[in-house]
């Protein structure tokens, strides 16, 4: 397997200023409550899989 490039810079986090949960996900940023807390942590290619998902729920009607 190719490990994945690296990538100039980490991806911004998509942190809203709205922090406000509804169950288990923030209303804000749409991150789960794990999310949030390893955002931090993660590497870049972990924060981009985050980043794209968001991105597929905020596509879907």
């Amino acid at each position: 397997m190719n490990p994945l490039p690296p990538l100039p810079e980490p991806p911004p986090s998509p942190c809203t200023k709205v922090c406000r949960m509804a169950g288990a996900v923030c209303v804000g940023c749409g991150r789960t409550l794990d999310e949030i807390a390893r955002w931090g942590s993660m590497n870049p290619h972990e924060k981009l899989a985050v980043l794209a998902r968001l991105a597929g729920q905020n596509a879907a009607p």
